[in-house]
């Protein structure tokens, strides 16, 4: 278990914002290891879990579909979207050289994994761009194509990345592309000042206050951390001398951008179903990541997942040459360390369910319905 201290060795955010804190423990786990662990556990604690299944050949499951959950790293399949919009409209060229100071700007130093291993620090060591342990570039001036940064928001979930496509885009370009799916207002804010709301708990709106003042608390801060240096010296030493508790950190993690597994779902089988360009380039980015485990017989396997402080989220698609495409959203909370430790089993069990009927029968089962 991660103690205060060395949660601030790993408050260094899957662009998930992942902040790596202690999960919780269940009474007589079941063996997550293994499919039938899983199922074993989402039966026992169905209301942790929403679910949204559509297999492509009629077979239909929803779990507490409408329940707004932390949707963590899952929303940038928005910000992709609205990106491959602007490409496919000409508002944005893919190649355009970016300066990496300017994406850096967006990635406050911790809050995206362990230092020297974040998503920041991994995105830009994939592209071969020198840096620190916190993920800062050694050269402030070195440029990258405009694709790439799109990329790194689905690839390693650079949070990053995603701040910067929102902060080129702006909020209407990613509402028109959350409208696709009929979800006009999703909560995009920006990771880094959900991260900052966390270091610095002093500019947190009081508890109970509206999202949209939150999210411009957040935004706020994330603007001055991109542009004020004399803040963004205070990071760090902000969280050498008071790291934020457990309890901040799962409060912090509860309170961050919601939205419901109907939503997710929508999204992602509007871009799994669609045939206009903009759809095609995201299809191509997102199904890259797992492409070497798409199901037999499939064209390829779309997906985008987060991670929070004991929350999971997954959407994911599987294309077929002769059907509808399959989709699938889980969204888990108290998740545990067993939950963290085996979540690929959770979600081979969930591209199954969208290939093999049995076991579409299996989750359908194992949720009560």
């Amino acid at each position: 278990m991660l103690t205060r201290r060395s949660l601030l060795t790993s408050v260094a955010a899957a662009g998930a914002v992942t902040i790596v804190a202690p999960s919780l423990a269940l009474a007589d786990p079941p063996d997550q290891s293994t499919p039938e662990g899983w199922l074993a556990r989402l039966a026992a604690h169905r209301d942790d879990v929403s679910a949204v299944f559509a297999d492509g050949t009629g077979r239909r499951l929803t779990h507490l579909a409408d329940r707004p959950r932390p949707l963590a790293s899952a929303i940038k399949a928005v910000h992709l979207l609205a990106y491959t919009t602007a490409v496919a409209e000409g508002r944005l060229d893919p190649d355009e050289p970016v300066r990496v100071g300017d994406w850096d700007a967006w990635h406050p130093y911790l809050g995206d994994g362990p230092i020297g291993s974040g998503a920041h620090w991994q995105a830009l060591t994939q592209l071969g761009i020198p840096c620190d342990e916190y993920g800062m570039a050694k050269n402030l001036d070195q440029s990258v194509p405009l694709r790439n940064i799109a990329e790194m928001t689905i690839f390693v979930s650079d949070n990053a990345a995603a701040d910067y496509l929102r902060h080129r885009l702006g909020d209407r370009a990613l509402r028109a592309a959350g409208a696709r799916s009929g979800w006009p207002m999703p909560d995009v804010r920006m990771f880094s000042g959900e991260v900052l709301l966390l270091l610095f708990p002093e500019y947190c709106p009081p508890p109970g206050s509206p999202v949209a003042v939150r999210r411009a608390a957040g935004d706020a801060l994330a603007n001055r951390f991109a542009y004020d240096t004399s803040f963004r010296a205070q990071v760090i030493p902000r969280v050498t001398a008071n790291p934020p508790s457990l309890e901040q950190t799962y409060a912090w993690a509860a309170a961050t951008g919601r939205g419901s597994a109907a939503q997710l779902f929508g999204l992602h089988r509007e871009i799994a179903s669609s045939r206009d360009r903009a759809a095609v380039l995201a299809q191509q980015v997102l199904g890259t990541v797992l492409a070497s485990r798409k199901p037999p017989g499939s064209d390829a396997l779309l997906f985008k997942g987060g991670s929070l402080p004991a929350i999971l989220t997954f959407g994911f698609d599987v294309l077929w040459p002769d059907r509808r495409p399959g989709t699938g959203t889980i969204m888990l909370q108290n998740a545990t360390e067993a939950d963290n430790a085996h979540y690929e089993v959770l979600l081979d069990l969930g591209v199954r369910a969208l290939s093999q009927p049995a076991t579409f029968r299996a989750l359908e089962r194992a949720l009560g319905h």
